[in-house]
Parts: C-alpha cells; structure tokens; sequence
C-alpha cells in the first residue's frame, strides 16, 4: 500500500519515498518482502497521490496498481474488487508502505500463522507498551493493543472472519506517520541493520 497522502509526516516528499538513513521507507519494505520465503507477487498499490513513487518504483519489474488515493478503507475495498474478479481464492498480504522493519521472516511468521488459523482473515497487533517503551505514538488502540498495518484478507470484497495475531515485536511499533516516528526511526536503524 504506497498511495497515501502522509499529511501527518508534513514534508514535500511522497511517504513511500520518505528517506530513513537516505533510504526510501518503501525501498525497506520491498526488500523485506524479497527476503520473504512465503511471499510470491509484489504488487504495489499507488495513486494520484503518489506519482513520484510510481516513477521510483517502475525500476524493480514489480506490477502496479493505481487505486483512487481516497483513503485507506475506499482502496483496500477498490483492491479487492480488482483481484476477487481475477480469482476469489487469492490471500493477499496488505503491508504498508512506511512499516520499514517489518523483516522477511517477520512476514514469513506472520503468513503462516494465517495458514494455521483457518479463518478468512488476520489482523497483526502489538501491545501499547511496546509503543509506550519506544517513546512511539499511535492512532488507535484496542483493549491493550495496536494494529500495526500488516492484514491478510482473502481476495473477496466482503467482511471476513478474523484472526487477530498478538506480537511482542518492537519493529512492528514503526510505522512512519511523524517526523517523530522517523527521528525515532532513524536511532532505531542500527538495531535493524544488525
């Protein structure tokens, strides 16, 4: 997903393209998924949005999906349409674009747990003192817990029955809304790189 706004992150840069130790937050999460042993097709959902993105993105061969850049909600739903009309068995993982430490085997963890639950969909939530030990904010919470931008729906646009799968994760807290997120972020990339 690399067709939001980022109005919170206020800078003139596109969110995908927003640089964490000079490297595109976008360019983390394809590599993620790369290393990812489960995953089998990249597609990347942009819009009018993000046509710089659209541009950086053209040089790694991975399909683009240009959606309506309304919203989060209007394009998943738009996202669902698309590929429930090419086939309604299909398991699409959803991953943010400004989600930079999500690593492949995080991903891989992640999708056989969907595997293992037997149900239509998962959600992923970490507790809030993960973000409360990060000096992190986030949006919205939900009995102790925070979804982190990281869903696995079944291509059918209808509400699906859900796993919510709890992780005690620190990487899953950074997703980059701020510029806070990112000086965080940024002291945060040493740990990852190791």
């Amino acid at each position: 997903m690399a067709g939001g706004r980022g109005t919170r992150l206020k800078t003139p840069v596109e969110k995908p393209l927003f640089r964490l130790q000079n490297k595109p937050l976008i360019k983390y999460v394809l590599d993620n998924l790369n290393s990812s042993k489960l995953v089998e097709k990249i597609i990347i959902a942009t819009s009018p949005n993000t046509p710089k993105t659209v541009d950086y993105i053209k040089n790694f061969n991975h399909e683009i999906l240009d959606t309506p850049g309304v919203d989060y909600i209007h394009d998943l739903s738009f996202i669902l349409d698309y590929f429930e009309a090419k086939s309604p068995e299909d398991i699409l993982l959803f991953i943010n674009a400004d989600l930079p430490f999500i690593k492949g085997e995080c991903i891989d963890y992640i999708l056989n747990s969907y595997f293992e639950c037997k149900k239509e969909a998962l959600s992923t939530l970490i507790p809030v003192s993960i973000f409360d030990d990060l000096n992190l904010k986030y949006e919205y919470e939900y009995m102790g817990l925070v979804p982190v931008g990281v869903n696995i729906l079944k291509s059918i646009n209808k509400i699906q029955e859900e796993y919510q799968l709890v992780l005690n994760k620190e990487e899953l807290a950074f997703n980059i809304n701020t510029l806070q997120d990112a000086d965080v972020a940024n002291k945060y990339t040493f740990k990852y790189n190791e």
